[in-house]
């Protein structure tokens, strides 16, 4: 059952929202001060992964071709990166995920991608991790 979380445009507050289901919910509201003007919030999350994983990710991180092209900061291996740790964990890649994956395969800039997947209110905001949560 996923937590979606919003930034309030009124009182710039995070808001939680547990769902019973995998649907964002409709017509969501803040719980601080009930406005609606409400901002999409993607957080981070972390993967547990047992000891049977560890060849997995061994062999993805030995791809000397692969790795060699992060060094190089290329958005091809990055996009290539983010797709073979997503079949290693068993994540769904989500529609915006892929739309984001394939500008990096095109050889968009990294930066540029990312700063036109940020909600509006990190727009411009350099620092990784954007605006702090309250």
């Amino acid at each position: 059952m996923p937590i979606y979380e919003y930034r309030c445009s009124n009182c710039r507050r995070r808001v939680d929202i547990f769902v019973q289901g995998f649907s964002p919910p409709t017509n969501p509201s803040c719980s601080k001060c009930g406005s609606k003007e409400l901002s999409r919030i993607y957080s981070s999350f972390a993967v547990r992964r047992s000891k049977n994983d560890r060849g997995v990710y061994d062999e993805i991180l030995s791809d000397s071709k692969l790795t060699s092209g992060l060094m190089r900061n290329d958005p091809r291996a990055l996009a290539e990166w983010s797709r073979k740790m997503a079949r290693a964990t068993g994540e769904d890649v989500t529609p915006e995920t892929e739309e984001l994956l394939s500008r990096l395969d095109a050889g968009e800039d990294m930066n540029k991608v990312v700063e036109d997947f940020k909600p509006p209110e990190l727009k411009g905001d350099t620092e990784i991790g954007g605006a702090e949560a309250e």
